[in-house]
């Protein structure tokens, strides 16, 4: 996935708390499933065009809200966590002002014994009002534990095979 340093760095960040909270979770709890109380992530940042040819910048803010579940063998260790999360912002053009909605719905679940990601649902989804979707990436992924991809389907996977900026700055650009 070819994701630029500001949105990586959001991805990191965020995959980095949940991973420490299922952790922490892990090593209080006993073989039932555990249920972590919802987390809402305010954020905003900002995306500079110019490396794709634009003059103008893209003011990002937004809300992540994830849900995390943690899944254990009979012995109480850890087997699987699930992430049921999703962001809702509003991407808008530092020049004109054009404000596009853009929005995320999936669940990332971590097999912690075979190394692996899945992640199903909506990855990414950006819409115009009156044209539709103009970036869809949605489907579902497996990486392996370096982040490789090692399965994918689904109709649309845009910024698996692209650059999820570069998409944002064409859409905003119009």
């Amino acid at each position: 996935m070819k994701l630029t340093k500001s949105r990586t760095r959001a991805l990191a960040v965020a995959g980095v708390a949940l991973a420490a909270l299922a952790i922490t979770a892990a090593a209080t709890a006993g073989t039932p499933p555990t249920n972590e109380k919802v987390v809402v992530i305010p954020y905003a940042f900002t995306v500079d065009c110019s490396p794709y040819g634009f003059a103008f910048s893209i003011i990002v803010q937004g809300e992540e809200t994830d849900r995390i579940q943690t899944f254990y063998d009979a012995g109480g260790n850890p087997v699987k966590v699930v992430d049921h999360g999703g962001f809702v912002e509003t991407d808008t053009n530092s020049v004109t002002g054009k404000t596009l909605p853009f929005s995320q719905t999936w669940i990332n679940t971590f097999d912690l014994a075979a190394g692996t990601r899945t992640v199903v649902g909506k990855a990414f989804m950006m819409t115009e009002p009156g044209q539709g979707a103009v970036i869809r990436d949605t489907g579902r992924v497996v990486f392996d534990a370096p982040e490789h991809v090692i399965f994918e389907s689904g109709p649309d996977h845009q910024v698996l095979h692209g650059d999820i900026d570069q998409l944002a700055c064409t859409a905003l650009s119009n």
